[in-house]
């Protein structure tokens, strides 16, 4: 599986321990995003919420609204690198909203190995039928 990781640097780490084993790359701005989905396919696009300075929601935005990102499966991911007072359930329901697949909020995870290992096996479940 071929991914590409819109997060802050922080939670390189937690992805590369998560996604072991397939191909991912990391960017860190929209602009970077985009440059790069469209030089190759991705199976699927993560972005975090912290992402160029909390711009989750313009990236999501922003590939739904082109045609050349239209099927790209997104999954928004909240880490645990910073503090965030807007709950759960109103981050879910707006990256739904504008389009996302799955949002995940690993706050309420382990960053461990069998943590990881369930989270890479729930993606890849999520988006082996795409």
């Amino acid at each position: 599986m071929k991914i590409l990781v819109a997060d802050v640097p922080q939670m390189d780490a937690r992805y590369t321990a998560a996604f072991g084993g397939w191909e991912v790359s990391f960017v860190r701005t929209g602009a970077e995003a985009r440059k790069l989905l469209a030089a190759a396919r991705h199976d699927l696009v993560a972005v975090g919420v912290y992402f160029d300075d909390s711009r989750m929601f313009d990236l999501v935005r922003a590939l739904r609204a082109d045609r050349k990102y239209a099927a790209v499966p997104i999954l928004c991911v909240r880490g645990n690198t910073g503090f965030m007072t807007v709950s759960t359930d109103t981050l879910e329901t707006t990256v739904k909203a504008l389009g996302a697949d799955v949002f995940l909020d690993l706050v309420h995870f382990a960053d461990d190995h069998a943590a990881n290992q369930a989270l890479r096996g729930a993606v890849a479940l999520f988006f082996a039928d795409r």
